[in-house]
C-alpha cells in the first residue's frame, strides 16, 4: 500500500502523486472501501480518485537509471511487423496493455519508423497509428521525465534522435 506523498505509475492517469489515503463510501452506507486520492503530475488541477484494491492498475515509478538503460537500447527493441492495419493495431493494444515502459517504447518506436517509411513512399500516416502513438508515447515519456527529472520534450528527443542514428 502506498502512502502519502509517494509517486506511482497510474495505468491511465500517467504519474500521480498520492494526495490521501482514506476510507469513503462513495454508493452509501455500508459501501465503504479505502481509496487513492491521486493528482496526475502532468495534469495539474486534476484529480483521480481510485480504490486501494481496484483493478486499475497502479506500481512504482521506474527509476531514472531504467530509462537510461532503455534509452541506450531502444536500437535493440522490438517492432511490430504486423501487416494488416488492425493486426498491428491489436498488437499495439496488447503491448500498451503489458503496463510496462518497455513494451511501450516498442510500440512507439514500431509506430515512429512505420510512420517514417510511409512518408518516404509518398503515403499519408495512419490515423490509427497517430491515436495509439498519443497514448503510448504520453505514458512513456511523461514517466521518462518525471524519472529523469527532465522535461517532456527532452526525453522525446533523446528518444527519436537514437532512432534517427544521431546519438549512437
Amino acid at each position: 500500500m502506498y502512502k502519502v506523498g509517494d509517486y506511482i505509475m497510474h495505468e491511465t492517469s500517467g504519474v500521480c502523486q498520492v494526495k490521501d489515503v482514506s476510507e469513503k463510501a462513495l454508493h452509501g452506507k455500508g459501501s465503504e472501501r479505502m481509496y487513492y486520492s491521486l493528482e496526475p503530475v502532468f495534469d495539474k488541477g486534476a484529480s483521480v480518485l481510485t480504490p486501494v484494491d481496484s483493478k486499475t492498475r497502479i506500481r512504482d515509478v521506474k527509476s531514472s537509471d531504467e530509462f537510461k538503460t532503455l534509452l541506450n537500447e531502444v536500437n535493440q527493441l522490438d517492432v511490430v511487423k504486423e501487416e494488416g492495419n488492425r493486426a498491428r493495431t491489436e498488437k499495439f493494444k496488447e503491448k500498451i496493455a503489458l503496463f510496462d515502459p518497455k513494451q511501450l517504447a516498442s510500440v512507439v518506436k514500431s509506430i515512429y519508423l512505420h510512420q517514417k517509411k510511409r512518408l518516404a513512399a509518398g503515403k499519408k500516416v495512419m490515423s490509427s497509428d497517430e491515436r495509439v502513438m498519443d497514448v503510448a508515447a504520453q505514458r512513456l515519456f511523461e514517466e521518462m521525465a518525471f524519472a529523469m527529472k527532465t522535461d517532456i520534450d527532452t526525453v522525446k528527443h533523446a528518444f527519436f534522435s537514437r532512432l534517427d542514428g544521431e546519438d549512437k
